[in-house]
């Protein structure tokens, strides 16, 4: 009489294909004339995902309930994986070239000929219109039972009755990943690298602005020794050790609907996340690289750095922890006693964007700032993220948004004229910044939308 569980078994089955493709002859490559199969199951996926819930009635009275889940799920694709899988996509495409023009605006020279001729220098990709091997993924990691990235979530709380019409919750939440990918390259071993450590800048910039760990030292980098042609592979990470990462949330709300007509809901939550690598990265120091997770099609891509590419993170960060971040957030509706019009309005403050500090180091600067023995061998240079991921955090965003309704009654009809007011107290607050290091460090990139007035109807009939 107390307990209600509900339940279930969701079966998942994912198969991805691509179809045969020719690249026959092209106008600016005429000589070109490859096929490539069809290729099969990338993915072919079988997941068995169970879940279960249960709310109890803890005194039997109906005001006190104990309510707790557990559930698997799954990575969501549609074609992506097919698309990272199709050899198609292994095609050069585009190319440039210098031309010098002896003013009649024409490119007086052969431009399906790649080697210098006319006025026009050489393809600067000397590549292009050919097929390269690009990254392949492991088969291992596509096809079986159990393969796919997944998450299991649980979930555990109290619902309580404190008066008539007001009522208290509690909620615990924990969501813990797993199947990872990493790419590895094959080419290279753990040997093939030279640690070495920098220095996070110590020098202000003219707008006064300071990275918060200036003039201390990072360390846990790696530079390739030699550059060989790569040869990437997507596995599963636990070839190379066990990764974690989990998240634990908190939500406490509140909700009052008073007599008067005033509904009143409010609370907080508040979470951190946990990621860790260190075991992987210590047999695959490229993972340490942004592009490397950037060139796995996951929902989380644990070393992503705010979309950069080619940025690195230290090992000494290998191990990602981010404070609890709460989030206060409240609704009001209010039916004035005059006019028939409600007002109401909702209020939210969330916390602001992560900071990250991107910081180039070159040659130019490798002996007063790193202690790397020798020339850097990639690109002559690092873009290393110097801040602590989950450590440093811009400024709150608040935002209030208002409503005002007119209603009309009119028999068992009702029209509802709303004037809306969003971000009514026109908050500039910045959702993403720039995270490179130097003079423009810190701009915003994007602000909340300012304020705008709205109108509408409603009618129910």
């Amino acid at each position: 009489n107390r307990l209600t569980v509900s339940g279930g078994i969701r079966l998942d089955f994912q198969n991805e294909s691509t179809e045969p493709f020719t690249a026959g002859p092209h106008r600016w490559a005429p000589n070109r004339n490859f096929s490539f199969p069809a290729v099969e199951n990338v993915p072919n996926w079988k997941d068995v995902n169970p879940r279960i819930s249960g709310t109890y009635d803890l005194f039997g009275n109906g005001k006190t309930a104990l309510k707790a889940s557990a559930s698997r799920g799954v990575e969501q694709d549609s074609i992506r994986y097919a698309s990272a899988n199709n050899p198609a996509n292994t095609i050069i495409v585009q190319t440039q070239r210098a031309w010098t023009d002896n003013g009649d605006f024409v490119p007086n020279c052969d431009l399906t000929v790649g080697a210098a001729n006319g006025e026009c220098g050489p393809w600067v990709v000397p590549t292009f219109g050919t097929s390269l091997p690009g990254t392949r993924y492991d088969q291992a990691i596509m096809n079986g039972w159990g393969v796919r990235p997944w998450n299991w979530e649980f979930s555990t709380g109290i619902q309580q009755e404190i008066l008539p019409r007001l009522s208290a919750s509690f909620g615990y939440f924990r969501r813990v990943s797993g199947n990872f990918y990493v790419q590895d390259n094959e080419a290279l071993a753990p040997g093939d690298f030279t640690e070495y450590s920098v220095i996070a800048v110590p020098t202000a910039l003219p707008n006064g602005l300071q990275l918060p760990n200036a003039g201390q030292t990072v360390t846990g980098l790696y530079d390739q020794n030699f550059l060989p042609a790569p040869r990437n592979v997507i596995k599963d990470a636990s070839q190379f050790g066990d990764q974690f990462q989990h998240f634990d949330g908190i939500d406490f709300s509140l909700d009052a609907r008073l007599r008067n007509g005033l509904t009143l809901q409010g609370g907080v939550s508040t979470g951190k996340f946990m990621s860790d690598n260190c075991q992987i990265v210590d047999d695959v120091p490229e993972a340490l690289t942004t592009s490397a997770a950037a060139g796995i099609p996951q929902s989380v891509a644990s070393n992503a750095v705010q979309g950069n590419a080619n940025v690195i993170i230290p090992r000494s960060y290998c191990h990602q922890e981010t404070p609890y971040l709460p989030q206060y957030k409240a609704a009001a509706s209010y039916n004035l006693p005059w006019y028939g019009i409600r007002a109401s309005g909702t209020f939210q403050s969330v916390p602001g964007p992560q900071i990250f500090g991107n910081t180039i180091y070159n040659n130019a600067n490798r002996t007063t700032l790193t202690t790397l023995p020798r020339p850097f061998v990639v690109a002559g240079q690092a873009n290393i993220n110097v801040i602590e991921p989950g450590t440093e955090y811009g400024d709150r965003l608040n935002q209030i948004d208002l409503r005002f309704t007119k209603i009309f009654s009119m028999g068992r009809t009702r029209l509802d004229l709303n004037v809306d007011f969003y971000n009514a107290f026109n908050s500039d607050a910045v959702t993403a910044e720039i995270g490179s290091w130097g003079p423009v460090w810190r701009l915003p990139l994007t602000v909340i939308q300012p304020r705008f007035v709205k109108f509408g109807a409603r009618f129910d009939f």
